[in-house]
C-alpha cells in the first residue's frame, strides 16, 4: 500500500460526490494535507448541508466539472466505482501516474476487522444479508456494508467497527478493479454472467476483475465458488477452496473435494472431509427459487468456515426473510400475487426470478435503461413460462422487437410504472412479477426508488 504511505502529507482527490465520495471526504478530514472533492454532475439539493459542512472543514469542492486544476494538485485519487477506467477523466489521471483506489481499499488500511467479501453478477445482496444474519444469530457480531447498508469507510469513521467480529462486504466488479491490495479472509463469487460490459469493455475484463479479488488473497484464505458456474470452476486458485452447487451431475465430484456445500434430495448439505451433514429442507427456507438455494449454500459454506454451529445455521436459515426488492412478496390483489424484483437489473436475474414460479401463470413486467446485453436466453425462458409481458421504459422497443422476432406476441406496452400496475390488474394470471432485466436510470435514481414506487402503486390501485 505504498500509495497510502505518508497520507498526512498528501493531497487526496475524491472523484464523485455520491454516498461513498461524501463518506470518504468526511473520513479523511484531519488525516491528509488537503481534500479535493470533484463531481461532474450538479449539486443536488439533498447533499447541500453535507457539502457546506465539508467546505467549513476546509475541503475544496467543485461541481459540474472534473477540472485540470484539481487533478494537477492531487497525489492520490479515491474514485467513485461508477466511473469506468476507459473514461476521459481516468485516462487523464493515469497519464499523470497517480494511484487510483476505491473507498474500500482506503478503509481496510484503517481497520483490522476480518473481511468476508461477496461478489458475483447476481445474488450478492441476498447472500451478504444472509451471511450477516447467520453470524449474528450465532452470537458473534457482523455488519453488512459496501454496496449494502453503509460504506465501509463510514462505519470505520463512526467507530462502529468496535467489537465487530466480521465485516460482510458486498462488493462489485468496479470496486474490486480499484482495490489493488484488498485481501479478504473469505471471498465468495456466486456466479458470472454478462453484465456491466459497457464499463469493463468486454467479458474478459469483467471476469478478470472478479478473479482479481481471489488472486489477491493469501494462501491461507478461503475462496467460496459456485462449482456449477464454468467460469468459476476454471479459476485455478492457489488458496483454499470450498465449492458449492445446487446440482451435482457427477457423483465423483464429491469424492474429489474435501469441502463441498450441495443440494440433494430436497436438502441443503455440507461435506467436510468425510463427514456429510444434512442441514435444512428447501421447504423450510423463506426465500424462493433455485438461485436462492445457491445463495444459501454459499452462506452455509461461509458459516462453517468460521465455526458457526449447525443449530445456529439451521435457525438462521429458517428465520431469514430475504431482502427488499428481491423477489419480495407485496400483496394479493384481484386473485394475483404481486412480487417486487426491482433489483433484477439484468436478464440473468430475471430468468432466475421466472424460474422461481415455474408452473404458475405469470405476468412479467420488463423495462428500464437498456444494458444491451443478449436477450436470447431470457426470451427462451419467457416463451416457456410466461403468459403475458408488460413493457415500459427506454428498453421497451428493443425488447418488443426481440420478442416479436422470436414469435412471442402476448405483449402490452405502457408509458410508466403507474400504467404498468393498472394494466396488470386485468391480467388473467396467478403471479405479477416485476423483474425489469434493466437498470433503473432512465426514469429513477436507483432500483430502490423504482421498487418502492412499484409497491406504492400496487397498494394504491
Amino acid at each position: 500500500m505504498s500509495f497510502i504511505k505518508d497520507l498526512k502529507k498528501k493531497n487526496v482527490l475524491i472523484l464523485g460526490a455520491g454516498k461513498t465520495g461524501l463518506a470518504t471526504a468526511f473520513f479523511l478530514i484531519g488525516k491528509v494535507k488537503n481534500i479535493l472533492l470533484s463531481e461532474r454532475g450538479y449539486e443536488k439539493e439533498n447533499i447541500k448541508n453535507q457539502i457546506a459542512a465539508l467546505k467549513n472543514a476546509g475541503v475544496k469542492v467543485e461541481f459540474e466539472q472534473n477540472s485540470e486544476n484539481f487533478i494537477s494538485q492531487a497525489d492520490l485519487v479515491v474514485i467513485s466505482p461508477g466511473i469506468s477506467p476507459y473514461s476521459e477523466i481516468v485516462k487523464k489521471i493515469t497519464a499523470k501516474h497517480l494511484s487510483i483506489i476505491s473507498d474500500i481499499e482506503l478503509a481496510q488500511y484503517f481497520s483490522n476487522t476480518p473481511i468476508i467479501a461477496v461478489t458475483g453478477t447476481n445474488g450478492k445482496t441476498t447472500t451478504t444479508s444472509l451471511i450477516t444474519h447467520l453470524i449474528n444469530n450465532s452470537g458473534k457480531k457482523a455488519i453488512a456494508c459496501g454496496n449494502i447498508g453503509n460504506p465501509l469507510i463510514e462505519i470505520i469513521k463512526n467507530n462502529e467497527d468496535k467489537d465487530i467480529d466480521y465485516f460482510v462486504l458486498e462488493i462489485s466488479s468496479f470496486q474490486i478493479f480499484y482495490s489493488p491490495t484488498l485481501s479478504p479472509e473469505i471471498a465468495i463469487c456466486l456466479n458470472i454472467t454478462p453484465d456491466h460490459l459497457d464499463w469493463h469493455g468486454n467479458m474478459e475484463n469483467y471476469i478478470a476483475a472478479k478473479k482479481k479479488l481471489f488472486l489477491q488473497q493469501n494462501k491461507n484464505s478461503w475462496a467460496i465458488l459456485n462449482f456449477s458456474d464454468n467460469v468459476l470452476k476454471d479459476f485455478n486458485l492457489k488458496n483454499k477452496i470450498l465449492y458449492f452447487s445446487s446440482e451435482i451431475k457427477d457423483s465423483d465430484v464429491l469424492k474429489k473435494h474435501s469441502y463441498f456445500a450441495f443440494f440433494e434430495n430436497n436438502y441443503l448439505k455440507i461435506k467436510q472431509n468425510d463427514n456429510i451433514q444434512e442441514l435444512i429442507n428447501k421447504n423450510d427456507l423463506r426465500i424462493l427459487g433455485l438461485h436462492n438455494i445457491e445463495n444459501a449454500l454459499a452462506a452455509i459454506a461461509c458459516a462453517k468456515i468460521i465455526d458457526v454451529n449447525n443449530d445456529a445455521i439451521k435457525d438462521g436459515l429458517k428465520t431469514f426473510q430475504g431482502v427488499e426488492h428481491r423477489l419480495e412478496f407485496i400483496k394479493k390483489a384481484n386473485n394475483k400475487a404481486y412480487y417486487n424484483d426491482s433489483k433484477a437489473t439484468n436478464p440473468e436475474a430475471t430468468i432466475k426470478a421466472i424460474e422461481a414460479f415455474k408452473g404458475k401463470k405469470i405476468t412479467l413486467i420488463l423495462g428500464g435503461k437498456d444494458k444491451n446485453t443478449s436477450l436470447e436466453q431470457m426470451i427462451k425462458t419467457i416463451k416457456e413460462n410466461v403468459d403475458e409481458v408488460i413493457l415500459f421504459g427506454e428498453a421497451k422497443d428493443r425488447f418488443l422487437s426481440e420478442l416479436n422476432k422470436n414469435s412471442y406476441n402476448k405483449v402490452k406496452i405502457v408509458t410508466d410504472l403507474k400504467e404498468v400496475v393498472k394494466t396488470s390488474l386485468d391480467s388473467k394470471t396467478e403471479i405479477v412479477l416485476f423483474s425489469p432485466a434493466c437498470a433503473s436510470f432512465d426514469m429513477f435514481k436507483n432500483y430502490e426508488e423504482r421498487g418502492k414506487l412499484f409497491k406504492e402503486f400496487v397498494y394504491k390501485y
